[in-house]
């Protein structure tokens, strides 16, 4: 799975909402939203109340690096973690309040 590198300057000149809004809806973006959203259901269906979405983030990195037979470089870029996080709690409504929530910044 190939991404493909973004300059920080475009983070500040496109917005880091719309930046994430474009990577999601690729197919790379969509399976690790759908991964995401999918490991999180499963330790609110353990009972688990609360949890770190970039805890989710480095599983789903440690993973895929075990996948790779490629040898392709596979990045997730950490700014997009507390947007996975938001798109999880609107997809799945039993997720709503599961991960704590700062302001967004950019």
């Amino acid at each position: 799975m190939k991404t493909e590198r973004t300059e920080q300057r475009e983070f500040f000149e496109n917005g880091m909402d719309a930046l994430f809004a474009g990577w999601v809806h690729t197919p790379a973006g969509g399976e690790i939203a759908n991964q995401f959203i999918r490991r999180s259901w499963w330790l609110w269906k353990r009972g688990i109340k609360r949890y770190g979405a970039k805890s989710i983030v480095e599983v789903l990195r440690w993973h895929y690096a075990l996948r790779n037979k490629s040898g392709e470089e596979w990045k997730i870029n950490n700014n997009y973690v507390s947007r996975l996080a938001r798109l999880a709690m609107e997809r799945a409504p039993e997720l709503r309040g599961f991960f704590e929530l700062r302001e967004l910044k950019g």
